[in-house]
């Protein structure tokens, strides 16, 4: 069945759908990309770079449609006001309600980022800054510099660099800054608009946004004197930013079975070891990053306290049945075995007794090779054995019954270990050559894989060294230089209250070393 229309009714539906296509906005088509950001009317905002400004708002007028974003952590305002302005927007407008009571004589700086973009590309405004003074002149004076990372030597993105006026060493704990600003992902800041004066210029990674320094976790760092503003422009020294040295404190126990506790402790190294209350008898210590072993008679059942200087943590009875029962095992650290090197095989527990007529060693050609065994004095633990280990051969090393006692009086039942040494040629030989070193000082340099340490070599009152690792595993390797200051063989943080900086360091990558090459790499402190 066919309908007829009337005329009117197809005129109102085109009216309707006309109507509508008006109403939605849409975005231009054709013509060139938009690679440009909003564009200041200069005319219908509120001017820029003002004396004796006393307007309570301020207005600023693009010629698009925009987007602002991030306001809280783009927007910084130096110096600092008594409170936060209000940014809104309105239309293609941004309006900011001041605050009343702003400072006599000052000049107000607002930069706003990356906060500003177009809306349809996205294209920003970057650090544009609106800037007033409330008296007759505008400061001129800039800054500029760069922050890192301490402990990376990597750049510190997010820091504020903070200027206080001289004379108050606690201000950084107890008022904030006149003048901040913020370093981008490259670690740089720069800061502008600042009066000619002197200030103290620190570096704060502000966990709580209070512009105080007042966190255990913040970064912090500082130029070690007065910069006076005098030249209109100033790059400043590089600061390192750092973690606070924590006091020790006990963070954990764990003591699931009698015979061993494990005491976790947080705070700077080399770690200060607890006290227990009362004793523990006949105990055996070792540390193993933050945590404390404790091993003791296994027969009996701990109950008592750990103290760390005015940390006290009770340590409960451990639930588990005795782990006299469990078998003593000796398990092989080593893998591939260079000629020139020892073999190493660890335990659970500590030894105290190792009878090498007990143990063999034989070579599936050679018969019967003779040895010798050492244990660690420090890792005890640990047991080493050398041998003239013969390249491209396989050894077979025995633990015959009762060869190991442990300090819980365990013995073992037969252990066998394969021992597969290769050639010298499947690995290299590392040599570095350090020079520009202060002959009054001593420096650490480590041969690092990731954060573990292949070589380690100590550098006492010389201007140069050459430092040799010979057996090395091919793969890539950093060179960490440490100017060891106070000599206890590690890099320590800095400390604001006793005016300590950082130890210096450096971080060098030597080109990757190779099976069967001796790769020499020369490094120049300074």
């Amino acid at each position: 069945m066919f309908f007829q229309k009337h005329p009117f009714s197809l005129l109102l539906a085109a009216l309707v759908v006309f109507l509508a296509s008006c109403a939605a906005p849409k975005s231009p088509t054709g013509g060139p990309v938009d690679t440009l950001p909003p564009v200041i009317i200069e005319e219908v905002s509120t001017p820029n770079q003002q004396t004796n400004f006393k307007e309570d708002e301020i207005t600023i007028t693009f010629d698009e449609w925009f987007t602002i974003k991030d306001v809280a952590t783009q927007l910084v305002i130096s110096p600092l006001m008594p409170e936060q302005p209000v940014v809104k927007q309105k239309g293609k407008s941004i309006v900011i309600t001041l605050p009343d009571s702003l400072l006599e004589e000052t000049t107000y700086t607002l930069n706003f980022g990356s906060a500003i973009a177009d809306l349809n590309e996205g294209n920003v405004l970057e650090n544009y800054a609106f800037v007033f003074s409330t008296g007759d002149v505008l400061d001129s004076v800039k800054m500029s510099g760069t922050v890192i990372n301490a402990v990376t030597l990597t750049p510190a993105e997010g820091v504020w660099v903070m200027l206080y006026p001289v004379g108050i060493d606690s201000a950084v704990y107890k008022r904030k800054p006149e003048y901040v600003a913020k370093t981008n992902k490259e670690g740089k800041w720069a800061m502008s608009n600042i009066r000619a004066d002197s200030f103290n210029v620190v570096a704060l990674k502000d966990d709580n946004l209070n512009f105080l320094y007042d966190q255990d976790t913040e970064l912090f760092g500082w130029i070690d004197y007065n910069i006076y503003t005098l030249r209109p422009t100033a790059l400043l020294p590089e600061i390192k930013v750092f973690p606070k040295v924590r006091q020790p404190i006990i963070r954990d126990v764990i003591h699931t079975v009698p015979g061993w506790i494990k005491v976790i402790v947080d705070g700077p190294v080399p770690k200060q070891t607890p006290r227990f209350n009362p004793e523990v008898e006949g105990a055996v210590t070792a540390w193993d990053g933050d945590t404390l072993h404790v091993w003791y008679n296994a027969v009996k059942n701990y109950f008592g306290e750990a103290i760390l200087l005015e940390d006290t943590t009770r340590i409960k009875i451990a639930p588990g049945a005795s782990p006299i029962s469990w078998p003593l095992r000796v398990t092989t650290v080593t893998s591939r075995l260079h000629p020139l090197a020892t073999a190493q095989f660890n335990g659970t527990v500590p030894f105290e007794l190792v009878d090498t007529a007990r143990i063999t060693l034989v070579n599936d050609s050679l018969g019967m090779v003779p040895f010798t065994l050492q244990t660690d004095s420090v890792n005890k633990k640990m047991i080493s054995i050398d041998a003239a280990w013969k390249p491209l051969s396989k050894y077979t090393l025995t633990f015959l019954p009762g060869a190991v006692k442990d300090i819980w009086g365990r013995m073992n039942d037969t252990i066998r270990h394969t021992i597969v040494v290769v050639a010298a040629d499947q690995f290299g030989d590392f040599t570095v050559i350090v020079d520009g070193l202060d002959s009054t000082k001593n420096y650490v340099v480590l041969v690092k894989t990731g954060e573990v340490a292949s070589a380690r070599f100590n550098i006492d009152l010389q201007a140069s060294a050459q430092l040799k690792k010979s057996g090395m595993a091919p793969g890539k390797y950093t060179i960490e230089v440490i100017e060891d200051l106070n000599g206890n063989g590690i890099w320590d943080s800095g400390d604001y209250h006793t005016r300590r900086q950082p130890e210096r360091k450096r971080f060098f990558t030597p080109d990757p070393l190779r099976a069967g090459w001796e790769l020499e790499t020369k490094i120049t402190w300074q």
